[in-house]
């Protein structure tokens, strides 16, 4: 796990962020002689070693700024190589809630991209869970391998080259999250790879694959508890004196929907 050695205190080859204001936030690893650039000056690695996270600094511009520990989110936002369309934080909250995925969990995922939701899924499951994603495309993983790596989180995590469609070599999984076009399509695969009332969660953008898979759902009769949601988030700017929405906002990003594995 990133950052184990240092939890508190800032050190050599750990991974920091460089919070300046909303908009420059910086996740870099800390090196001896490094510096960390922005459009309002730079920040000399050499001055934070030995400090605690949180720590109030000075650009060499004078410009004040604050060293964090960064979080999942930061490293999504800010440090992570992007080469494909991802699914929003407050889409995988909600996944993790209608999972039931916490410390331990074993979990299928089906359709890696980038690697974003393989990396939440990792850092919810723990050390003594396990994430198994499929994916098609050498590329995709390729990416999502060197995002897991620079998070140290590679080792929870069994990358596979396979179409799912084919079937899933693990038995008995608490879950099974899946991010592809056709997500009925490996309904039965789904079913023989699940535990006994395990969890299926499959996202999508369109509201006709929503259709699609529910209709599917009912011939299928190995599922039941189903539910579909769309989750709409809205920030607030944090200003006291002008407290009130951001004028823009992410609206529609896709459908979710879960189902419990049951026996007819």
């Amino acid at each position: 796990m990133v950052n184990e050695c240092c939890k508190d205190v800032i050190c050599e080859n750990c991974l920091a962020l460089l919070y300046i204001d909303e908009r420059r936030r910086f996740v870099f690893r800390v090196r001896r002689g490094g510096r960390q650039g922005s459009d309002k000056g730079v920040l000399d690695h050499d001055t934070i070693i030995g400090l605690p996270y949180g720590s109030k600094v000075r650009l060499n511009t004078g410009v004040e700024a604050y060293v964090l520990r960064p979080t999942l989110r930061d490293f999504m936002e800010r440090y992570f190589e992007r080469k494909s369309q991802v699914i929003y934080p407050k889409d995988h909250g909600m996944i993790l809630f209608l999972s039931g995925i916490g410390p331990g969990s074993r979990v299928i995922e089906v359709g890696v991209g980038s690697g974003f939701t393989t990396a939440m899924l990792a850092w919810f499951v723990g050390e003594k869970g396990k994430v198994y994603a499929y994916e098609v495309r050498i590329d995709m993983l390729e990416v999502a391998k060197r995002n897991l790596e620079r998070i140290g989180l590679l080792d929870r995590v069994e990358l596979k080259l396979r179409d799912a469609r084919i079937g899933f070599d693990e038995k008995n999984v608490d879950a099974v999250i899946v991010d592809m076009p056709d997500p009925w399509s490996i309904l039965d695969a789904a079913y023989e790879a699940l535990r006994p009332s395990g969890s299926f969660v499959a996202f999508m953008p369109s509201i006709n694959q929503v259709q699609r898979l529910l209709l599917a759902l009912h011939e299928h009769n190995g599922f039941e508890d189903i539910t579909i949601v769309e989750v709409l988030s809205r920030e607030y700017q944090p200003r006291p004196d002008a407290l009130r929405p951001k004028t823009t906002m992410i609206g529609h990003t896709g459908y979710l929907l879960a189902a419990r594995k049951v026996y007819a």
